[in-house]
């Protein structure tokens, strides 16, 4: 059977009670007389037991609510799809959901997901949370959804094949060439790029480094500038120069992790889930490496594109029930719960503070160390239609890194496709 059409089986299967004519009107789930019953949509972790006692204990605080959780798949493709059709039918059989850092504008315009502003004012928020992630879920001066756990794109390289850090483009391309020029089997650098929305990441990434700031003054996406020019000249120059292997422009994280971690790539862009690849007891490089924040033109530390997901409240289930999410929500990014997070599962925590917990600096210091890198990471465009944009984001920005066409044609085309989405956005009168 052809992917395609498992894709629409499997998301068939999973939206079917979603549906306007099919969705459930009653409770989600059969409770005990005097409970609330909370359904929780996220994506397996791991191992279950730590992430279970989480949630027993929840129900131990809280026990006026029954809960159940129900798995979704692990692809973001395919749970993007299902929240659009079952939150478009207005279902109401389920109340907390886990939603990437990218859908939080999209849903809020939407009217899908609830204003948590009473629970989580947006000041508090600043005060708690890392600022990437409160950028990416207070949306209109609202806060929709809480950061739940964070990524951050950073750069691996080899200490024992470069003198230090690349703090600059041109130092991370000449310590590239040093080491290629003593090793003929090496490759410089390797990164995702691949049509993909990991060369979104990466392409940003490149924009922001050359000075660029992809979002206007008006909060309206800006792509056809000097900075995008460079970022994107920068990006096809690794390749023409033999920097970076013609193969990259077909590469997503594994990729690029499975090249670098054989021992075959000086550095390597990608996210800090690697480092544990890499100092795995069977892996060539175990000890070989350090992980930095990305170079700039400038020499300044290089911001990552932030990552991660975020718990939500379904907008359309009862009162009650929207209570009881707000607390479920509070219990699953509490500190503590923070800690348990990033100790069982490699989860970056979305709270500054975590960072410096004893248990955590002593357990896994490779995420402790991680707070500056966080600190820095910034969002991917904040706007409702970064969902429609990003297919042609992808297409636009392959044709750029592949010498298809030049960065200049591509960021016009960008741009019009951009100022035409902007366009047809609704004002807020329009949207109430």
């Amino acid at each position: 059977m052809c992917r395609s059409l498992v894709l629409v089986l499997v998301l068939w299967g999973l939206s079917l009670g979603a549906l306007p004519g099919c969705r459930r009107q009653q409770e989600p789930t059969a409770a005990a007389p005097g409970k609330t019953p909370l359904v929780f949509k996220y994506q397996p972790l791991g191992d279950p037991v730590a992430f279970r006692e989480l949630l027993a204990d929840f129900e131990r605080k809280n026990p006026d609510v029954s809960l159940t959780t129900e798995a979704l798949p692990n692809s973001s493709d395919v749970a993007h799809q299902f929240f659009l059709t079952a939150l478009e039918g207005r279902a109401d059989d389920f109340d907390v959901l886990v939603v990437d850092v990218v859908w939080v504008p999209e849903f809020a315009r939407a009217g899908w997901i609830a204003d948590l502003s009473a629970a989580f004012p947006p000041e508090r928020m600043r005060a708690e949370f890392l600022p990437g992630p409160v950028e990416a879920v207070v949306v209109g001066g609202k806060t929709y959804a809480v950061p739940w756990y964070v990524d951050v794109g950073v750069l691996f390289y080899r200490k024992d094949l470069v003198p230090g850090a690349p703090r600059t483009f041109a130092q991370l391309q000449q310590y590239a060439r040093d080491a290629m020029a003593k090793d003929g089997t090496l490759q410089g650098y390797v990164w995702q790029g691949r049509q993909y929305e990991g060369l979104n990441c990466n392409v940003f990434e490149a924009i922001w480094g050359h000075g660029g700031n992809v979002m206007n003054a008006q909060g309206r996406l800006e792509l056809n500038t000097e900075p995008a020019r460079a970022g994107l000249t920068y990006l096809r120059g690794l390749i023409t120069s033999g920097i970076s292997p013609p193969g990259v422009t077909s590469a997503t994280e594994e990729e690029a992790r499975r090249v670098f971690q054989a021992g075959r790539a000086v550095f390597m862009r990608n996210w800090p889930y690697a480092w544990e690849e890499a100092q795995k007891p069977d892996s060539p490089i175990r000890g070989k490496v350090e992980m930095v924040a990305l170079p700039t033109a400038s020499g300044e530390p290089g911001s990552g594109t932030l990552g991660g997901w975020q718990l939500a409240v379904n907008a359309h289930v009862s009162e009650p029930r929207r209570r009881a999410a707000e607390r479920l929500i509070a219990h699953l990014t509490s500190p503590e719960a923070n800690v348990m997070m990033a100790l069982h599962y490699g989860r970056n925590p979305p709270r500054p503070a975590v960072y410096k917990n004893p248990e955590l600096v002593r357990q896994k210091p490779d995420i402790a160390r991680l707070l500056t890198l966080v600190e820095h990471a910034r969002p991917r465009p904040v706007t409702p239609y970064y969902n429609m944009l990003s297919d042609v984001l992808q297409s636009e920005f392959s044709a750029a890194v592949a010498g298809l066409r030049s960065p200049e044609e591509v960021l016009k085309q960008v741009q019009r496709q951009v100022d035409y989405l902007a366009g047809s956005e609704p004002t807020q009168e329009q949207a109430k």
